[in-house]
């Protein structure tokens, strides 16, 4: 069972901080200010970047993509973080935790 906990944690990490390449910012209307600050990750974005957007109108709605850390600044909001990582890891758990009981059947000690 610990063993089993602790891959759960190592892959929703894992999915976590892949997250935000997966979950990208959509804008459908052209802001007042074309520089935002968005927010990248997923179910609870915790990523965020700042973005500058296009200034034709024609260009909208548009679609803004994560980029890598090493090339962007990047700020991390703690709690979204948290909160995507528990949420991970409780999808995972309870997945594995069918699987496993469809395939050995309930024991009981």
């Amino acid at each position: 069972m610990k063993k089993r906990v602790l891959i759960i944690i190592i892959v929703s990490l894992a999915f976590t901080l892949v997250s935000p390449f997966i979950f990208d910012a959509r804008l459908e209307d052209k802001p007042d200010s074309l520089t935002q600050n968005l927010l990248f990750g997923g179910p609870f974005p915790f990523a965020e970047q700042t973005s500058y957007l296009p200034e034709q109108e024609d260009a909208y709605p548009v679609v803004i993509q994560f980029e890598s850390p090493l090339e962007k600044e990047t700020n991390y909001k703690l709690t979204p973080l948290v909160l995507t990582e528990l949420s991970y890891f409780l999808f995972f758990f309870a997945v594995t935790t069918i699987i496993v009981r469809l395939f050995k059947g309930n024991v009981r000690r």
